[in-house]
């Protein structure tokens, strides 16, 4: 299964130019090497996509008002004036890679790829902005090549967000739609500058007959879930006194199995929650505040540490995933519910990043004999997993990155999984990035990746 993950390459990095053509300013005011975000960028993307302290003079593409300021004060005899985009708020990322890979099969043998020149791999198209005051919106479509010409279309992000409609500043915040949830800010990988994804956090398979064995989950449908990296949902978020952050979301889970009719987006009735909670000691406040301090020269530069706990619960029952037992039995199991939790850390001193987080996974896997439907057993098998990276700037347009991650499995049986990876990012222009990065099976040797990436955005 390790092999297949290393083979994957399914990040999207997230910089949205339109944001630089509103306010005509570059992208290194937001990002490090995009798609990472700086102090600055990440209070940009929290309060909604404005920056902090905004005024007039700083938007040099004024939005087109849709009704009159005065029709405000004659609310609710009047409808609400709003504001869109003075230009069409789109913006463009392509990816292309040349991909060398080496992965183990089942039966021992080994396939390797050599010089694939996938150009290109992914196009994001982005819609991002504000409209009005207090609304904010992201979108993303994504077009994947495959291997055979066509084309995958995925509609990544959608959402709206409700931001400081009442009480005190970047207190309450809210979004609904298809998005990444905060749960993850700082992980997820929207928000790291390597290419590939924290598998061992976001594509562990939990379900196995002893419990889940090996990564692979975004491969199973329905897609069992260790962390979502996006769900469709409500989340509340809110910063309080600049430094903490609250977090509070009910989602959709695991999708319909196979066969299902109903046309339903989640497997089920029930709904998933999750609540995060961070404080951030030192450097720039969560909602972009300086106290009064200079901004650093070098936009990276943010001495701080930012400590997080979160939690994430989910019910699957009645939704069967088909597995066959080493005897050659046919069966169904069920996740009824699962309980996953962690927390977060993340230091910045001078030109070093150094974060990481730890989960912790529980599962009710409830397996069936998928031609009686007799129950075979119960268990409430346990995993962990963990990683750690380090990002140094070796100049304003060059990262070096490194990541160990690992997982130990719920199955007594196998053994935990570590991975390895080595990046370096090369901002050409500011909107312009070329990466190398190697990926590693540490386990098995045979199972790697050396790929060369190009990505722009316009």
């Amino acid at each position: 299964m390790i092999g297949v993950a290393l083979l994957a390459i399914a990040s999207t990095a997230h910089a949205v130019p339109a944001f630089a053509r509103k306010y005509q300013t570059s992208c290194q005011t937001c990002h490090i090497v995009f798609p990472k975000l700086n102090a600055f960028g990440e209070a940009f993307r929290l309060r909604g996509y404005r920056m902090p302290g905004e005024t007039e003079e700083m938007v040099k593409q004024p939005a087109v008002s849709l009704g009159s300021p005065a029709y405000k004060k004659l609310w609710p005899q009047a409808v609400w004036p709003g504001e869109i985009s003075s230009a069409v708020p789109l913006a463009v990322n392509v990816k292309m890679a040349e991909v060398n890979t080496s992965s183990v099969n089942n039966d021992g043998s080994v396939s390797r790829i050599s010089n694939d020149l996938q150009f290109p791999q992914e196009v994001n198209i982005f819609g991002a902005g504000t409209l009005g005051e207090h609304v904010s919106y992201f979108t993303e479509v994504t077009f994947s090549a495959n291997a055979d010409g066509s084309v995958a279309v995925d509609l990544e992000h959608a959402h709206m967000g409700f931001d400081s409609p009442f009480g005190p500043e970047d207190l309450f915040h809210f979004r609904i739609g298809k998005f990444a949830p905060n749960v993850v800010d700082g992980f997820q990988e929207m928000w790291i500058a390597t290419d590939g994804a924290i598998d061992s956090l976001f594509n562990y398979n939990p379900i196995g007959v002893n419990g889940g064995t090996g990564l692979g989950a975004d491969a199973l449908s329905p897609n069992s879930i260790s962390l979502p990296a996006l769900v469709n949902g409500i989340e509340g978020y809110g910063i309080i006194h600049h430094r903490a952050m609250w977090v509070a979301g009910l989602a959709n889970g695991v999708m319909a199995a196979p066969g299902d009719t109903t046309g339903r987006f989640d497997g089920n009735n029930a709904k998933d929650v999750y609540a995060r909670f961070d404080y951030k000691f030192g450097g720039m406040g969560l909602d972009g505040d300086t106290g009064g301090q200079p901004i650093p020269e070098k936009n990276w530069h943010d001495n701080s540490l930012r400590v997080g706990v979160f939690t994430y619960r989910g019910d699957a029952s009645s939704i069967p995933f088909a597995l066959e037992t080493d005897s050659g039995v046919n069966v169904n199991i069920e996740d009824s519910h699962f309980l996953r939790t962690g927390f977060y850390a993340s230091v910045f001193y001078q030109d070093l990043n150094v974060f990481g987080a730890y989960l912790h996974g529980t599962d009710t896997l409830n397996t069936t004999d998928a031609a009686t439907g007799a129950l075979l057993q119960a268990i409430e098998p346990a995993y962990h997993a963990w990683f750690t990276q380090a990002d140094y700037m070796i100049y304003p347009w060059l990262q070096a990155s490194g990541r160990y991650e690992t997982v130990t499995p719920a199955d007594p049986a196998v053994q935990s999984i570590r991975i390895g990876t080595l990046n370096m990012s090369a901002l050409v222009r500011a909107n312009v990035k070329v990466m190398v990065e190697y990926q590693r099976d540490l386990r098995q040797g045979d199972n790697h990746s050396l790929n060369a990436l190009l990505r722009f955005a316009f």
